[in-house]
């Protein structure tokens, strides 16, 4: 009937998600630091498998599908969009946020056009021994 969640509907799930996993599987509260395990030096930062990345024949088709879908970021180089998407690619957890945030402010882009880097993206990055095209 709807083609898309009532805005409600969204604020409720996210809300849902984001309480079932401040807790771990005690019960308690897993944000809440405890004496039998040390901090974590950046909880935020989930590191992406080594390799993982746009490289080779990826990064090619990234820049070709970002040029012939999205002829509103002709005005960035290939380099800097090939840096950015690679940089969204390997990025995971919480830090995809900051990194969308900083791409955004680096490339001079809007939301919208970031977002359509990032899909790219992400839709194109490989782990090093699942790269297209291997040989």
């Amino acid at each position: 009937m709807y083609k898309r969640p009532p805005r409600l509907a969204l604020l409720l799930l996210t809300a849902a998600a984001f309480g079932t996993t401040a807790c771990d599987a005690s019960g308690t509260d897993a944000s809440a630091p405890s004496a039998s395990t040390p901090p974590s030096p950046s909880a935020s930062a989930a590191p992406a498998p080594e390799g993982r990345g746009l490289q080779g024949p990826a990064a090619g088709l990234f820049l070709k599908t970002l040029r012939e879908h999205h002829p509103d970021l002709d005005h960035i180089e290939d380099d800097a969009l090939v840096a950015e998407g690679d940089a969204l690619c390997t990025v995971r957890g919480a830090a995809l946020g900051e990194q969308f945030t900083k791409s955004t402010h680096r490339l001079g882009t809007t939301k919208k056009q970031t977002s359509s880097i990032m899909g790219a993206a992400h839709a194109l990055c490989r782990d090093k021994d699942d790269q297209l095209f291997a040989h």
